[in-house]
């Protein structure tokens, strides 16, 4: 999957992540700038027989509540856009460390608005940095009624320079009890001021109760001056249900006068065709900051061609992203997406332009 494509993907699953935890997506003009009132994406695609789509979130504040509707349009049968799916999220804060959200997430079968599933969540923090917090899931039944479908529980324990996460998540069995079924255990430990060890495990349970690891994140992260470099080894079970380390990948971000630049490159078994361990892919993004306070980011992903994967790494997309202010409270993002063509030649794919209004 290209650069691209994942671009596209994840505006359409951000409907149900993003506005779900309250969050803003898109870039932000400064740091720490408050969440816009309203957000609106449209993007075209360079090619022909690919409909647009828009994106439009709304938010509203009235003291300790928050309220977010996030609605995804495409054309349809007429060629007008129209809503496909809508979620809307109501935060409250009863108290300063308790957060209660319930989030509805609705799609328009035959144009009608119809429920699809709800959320409920309640996180609390304790003075101690420990937090708790649980989200139940409900879906309507053939005959709309309400059942739950998932409970997930998150607890985090702090200690010293430990920090340890672990997330449970509960499905119906066959008599319709909640069950854990999967849960992901992971620890955060500070070895010293410019070094942190994080790691993760993912595990399963079988019918017989016992859980196995399907998955395993081990890293490191390290902070030098003005860079920061962070390393992680991932396994998955294999064919055998062995754990094996399928991908090694780094990260560099370095600053100076302004202008980030990082470098992702991806280490894999035999991408290469020959070696036990080769640069599978690169991914490298520039940002240079503005004179009006925006932004202008280019990442380019550069990786292997499958037919020859013995040739060098070659650029396969490029994201071009500019961030302007175009008036009191608005900021304006444009995104250009290029891909090779059938001739190998990078061509504009799709564009993308985000309004932002404070």
């Amino acid at each position: 999957m290209t650069l691209g494509r994942v671009v596209g993907i994840c505006a359409c699953i951000v409907i149900s992540a993003d506005a779900a935890a309250g969050q803003q997506s898109g870039d932000t003009p400064a740091q720490g700038q408050a969440a816009p009132a309203t957000t609106v994406i449209e993007r075209t695609h360079a090619a022909a027989g690919l409909a647009p789509w828009r994106r439009v979130q709304v938010r509203t504040e009235s003291g300790s509540r928050e309220i977010v509707v996030d609605t995804f349009e495409v054309p349809g049968i007429e060629g007008r856009l129209a809503p496909t799916h809508e979620s809307v999220v109501e935060t409250n804060r009863p108290a300063p460390n308790t957060a209660q959200t319930r989030r509805e997430l609705f799609w328009f079968p035959d144009g009608r608005r119809t429920l699809l599933e709800a959320t409920d969540s309640r996180r609390e923090t304790l003075p101690n940095g420990d937090s708790r917090a649980v989200h139940e899931t409900s879906a309507p039944d053939l005959n709309g009624r309400l059942g739950v479908t998932s409970r997930q529980i998150e607890e985090t324990r702090s200690a010293l320079d430990v920090r340890e996460t672990q997330t449970t998540l509960l499905l119906p069995d066959a008599d319709n009890t909640l069950r854990a079924a999967e849960r992901t255990e992971s620890t955060e430990r500070v070895v010293d001021p410019g070094l942190v060890r994080h790691d993760s495990t993912q595990l399963i349970r079988d019918v017989n109760g016992r859980w196995h690891a399907i998955e395993v994140h081990r890293g490191e992260t390290r902070v030098v001056a003005a860079e920061r470099l962070e390393e992680a080894e991932i396994q998955r079970r294999d064919v055998n249900g062995t754990l094996a380390v399928e991908e090694r990948r780094a990260t560099r971000s370095s600053t100076a006068n302004g202008r980030e630049h990082v470098v992702i490159e991806t280490h894999a078994p035999y991408a290469d065709g020959s070696s036990r361990w080769a640069l599978s892919e690169r991914v490298q993004r520039t940002t240079t900051p503005t004179a009006d306070g925006g932004r202008h980011t280019v990442e380019e992903l550069a990786s292997r061609n499958r037919a020859a994967p013995s040739d060098p790494l070659r650029v396969t997309s490029r994201i071009v992203t500019s961030v302007r202010q175009a008036g009191s409270g608005r900021w304006v993002t444009e995104r250009q997406v290029f891909e090779l063509d059938v001739n190998g030649r990078l061509v504009l794919a799709d564009t993308e332009q985000e309004d932002r209004q404070y």
